[in-house]
């Protein structure tokens, strides 16, 4: 075999692998993000519950991750603590049939949220380091979970019309094995530890923290990220009461993930051509106009081209945050640093605007979009300025 067809071999087995841990993950997100809700509503929860119990979850992640993030990085390892927290997310999701009235449901989801938070992740960063160390595109690895979202999210529409919610469960927990057993074949990634660099990790974190553009990227993505509460939430349940059953509700969340696939799949040539900033501000524009169109109707063929601005909502935003964290974070508080991003920017803010979302709702219906648009404008305007300082930064050198 030729040194060229080696190296592309040894460069496609760590991307496969992590391509296929992205499949699996999203398999099961694929399932649990639309319909989990409606399990929730079938246990005798209203939407204020269902916020609450969705918001400490989220809590919960933000209060633990950036704790096993940071004994990642102390231990140096990230597979086998991922794999573990696989492993008893299973466990813990087949235990959810066993619950039902609030406080039951409430404590079953938060130890789900202790077993499962981890998982992503301890799972992303592995794939940064593999990307850094290979010169991987993460879009091209992190295209597949989108993929493999929208045939989950499709399929299970069908599949689970008509049938009762506990096939929601049972759903989830297939999808939990298969995330089991991708994580335990992960490359066991791990940073370059030289001596002594563990008594620098303090100094680090040090900087990482008064860091202004990481602290600007990540409250830009955190308001962004956090416009998708109400859809997250209530989505599903909203276009039920507008007389769509799962058969549509599916597809219409797997049509949103359409245009994530390209923007994905095009990953690092976009954000060469946009820039970090300009990827968060893409971001923030899209779903600026994608809760607006929401608020306004409830037509499936005006919804349909709404939701199709997620590529940009969430993807978009999303990979602005994953290359900062590849080209500007020091491999040796990488998994701290996505701690702290994913407590912050895709945790406690979306928490925070759950709780607010549930009463919204109630009270104001399909309108608490606007509420939504109106965060994603805060978001644009936090990526105007990190966009500045990027450019000072670059004529200072």
């Amino acid at each position: 075999m030729s040194t060229s067809r080696v190296r592309m071999a040894e460069t496609a087995r760590p991307a496969l692998r992590i391509s296929l841990f992205y499949t699996a993950y999203f398999t099961m997100v694929g399932v649990y993000q639309p319909f989990f809700p409606l399990w929730l509503e079938s246990r005798g929860l209203n939407a204020t519950d269902i916020a609450w119990v969705m918001a400490a979850s989220i809590f919960l992640r933000v209060a633990v991750n950036p704790g096993v993030m940071l004994f990642a990085d102390w231990r140096g390892e990230r597979r086998r603590y991922a794999f573990r927290f696989a492993l008893a997310s299973v466990a813990v999701a087949a235990c959810f049939p066993l619950a039902e009235g609030f406080w039951p449901v409430l404590g079953l989801v938060l130890l789900f949220a202790l077993a499962h938070g981890p998982t992503l992740p301890l799972s992303d960063n592995i794939a940064l380091l593999t990307a850094r160390a290979r010169r991987l595109d993460y879009g091209r690895m992190r295209v597949w979970g989108s993929v493999a979202f929208i045939l989950a999210s499709t399929a299970g529409g069908w599949a689970l019309a008509g049938r009762g919610d506990e096939a929601i469960v049972a759903a989830m927990v297939g999808g939990l094995l298969l995330v089991a057993a991708a994580t335990a074949t992960l490359p066991d990634a791990r940073p370059e530890t030289p001596p002594g660099a563990r008594r620098d990790m303090r100094r680090a974190l040090g900087r990482l923290v008064r860091d202004t553009g990481f602290l600007l990227c990540t409250g830009a993505i955190a308001f962004n990220m956090a416009s998708h509460a109400v859809l997250m939430g209530y989505g599903t349940i909203h276009w039920e009461k507008a007389g769509y059953d799962k058969d549509i509700t599916g597809p219409l969340w797997a049509v949103g993930v359409i245009s994530e696939v390209a923007l994905f799949a095009l990953g690092n040539r976009v954000a060469d051509r946009l820039g970090i900033a300009g990827l968060i501000a893409l971001g923030a524009s899209a779903a600026m106009l994608r809760w607006a169109g929401t608020a306004m109707t409830t037509d499936l063929w005006l919804l349909a081209p709404v939701q199709m601005l997620h590529g940009f909502t969430f993807a978009a935003t999303h990979l602005g945050g994953m290359i900062y964290l590849q080209r500007h974070v020091v491999p040796e508080i990488s998994a701290t640093a996505q701690g702290l991003y994913s407590s912050i920017a895709m945790g406690g803010a979306l928490g925070c605007t759950l709780l607010a979302a549930g009463p919204l709702y109630e009270s104001f219906g399909g309108d608490v979009f606007w509420f939504m648009s109106a965060l994603s404008a805060c978001s644009l305007l936090l990526a105007a300025v990190l966009s500045r300082r990027m450019r000072q930064q670059r004529l200072t050198g």
